[in-house]
């Protein structure tokens, strides 16, 4: 299961304070890649960009395991054919909406007298909604498949994987490092910079509310 970066960035310069969201959001996201519960590693190459050189630094390093671990759900066939079908109803619901609008605006200019009656009208807006609607159930259905199904595999992948997870929990790690190196050099108050874990078993951090996801500030003074 995703999930979601909890920042609480408070006062201080500006660009100084949106970089150090950024990280919590990085730590979040790394945590997550350690513990297989994966954003769009897109996410994190935009954001490492944003906070300097030594943080792109980081990015360089586990740029590549970050992508084998995003891809792996790519190996599972069952995986792959769910993702095609969600794909085919996306493009469904663009092109049918298209299409209905394009056969009422042609209906009306070759039959009106058709077009304008009720009963005609009544039973084309049936058929759009029910074929609109089975695409909807059609859609759900998969999604939540999908889910699981990825879900599942990397549950099955953790030892295949276990490199790459080491990696990104280590690159986790430092960004929680860099954090802290922030606040002490901003002197910005920690809770402020909240982020969420997966995993709380970092140095440097203390859990400010526990469950199946942490909520964490870094501990500035510890290092």
């Amino acid at each position: 299961m995703r999930h979601g970066p909890l920042i609480e960035g408070l006062g201080g310069d500006e660009d100084k304070a949106k970089e150090m969201k950024e990280i919590c959001k990085l730590i979040t996201w790394l945590d997550g890649y350690a513990n297989l519960s994966c954003v769009d590693p897109l996410k994190i190459e935009r954001a490492m960009k944003l906070c300097g050189d030594d943080v792109q630094g980081i990015w360089d390093r586990i740029k590549d395991d970050i992508y084998s671990i995003g891809k792996l759900p790519t190996e599972s066939e069952r995986v792959v054919r769910l993702a095609r079908i969600i794909s085919i109803s996306r493009m469904f619901f663009l092109g049918f909406a298209l299409l209905s609008v394009a056969s009422f605006l042609l209906a009306s200019q070759i039959a009106p007298k058709l077009f304008s009656n009720m009963e005609f009208g009544l039973l084309a807006l049936a058929v759009v909604a029910a074929v609109f609607n089975v695409n909807v159930v059609v859609y759900v259905y998969s999604s939540r498949k999908l889910s699981r199904a990825v879900n599942e595999f990397f549950e099955e992948s953790r030892d295949k994987a276990k490199p790459q997870r080491g990696r990104a929990k280590d690159a986790a790690q430092a960004m929680i490092n860099k954090l802290a190196s922030r606040i002490r050099f901003n002197g910005a108050e920690p809770s402020g910079y909240r982020f969420t874990l997966l995993n709380p078993n970092y140095t440097s951090v203390r859990v400010t509310k526990e469950g199946g996801i942490y909520t964490a500030m870094v501990n500035p003074g510890t290092r």
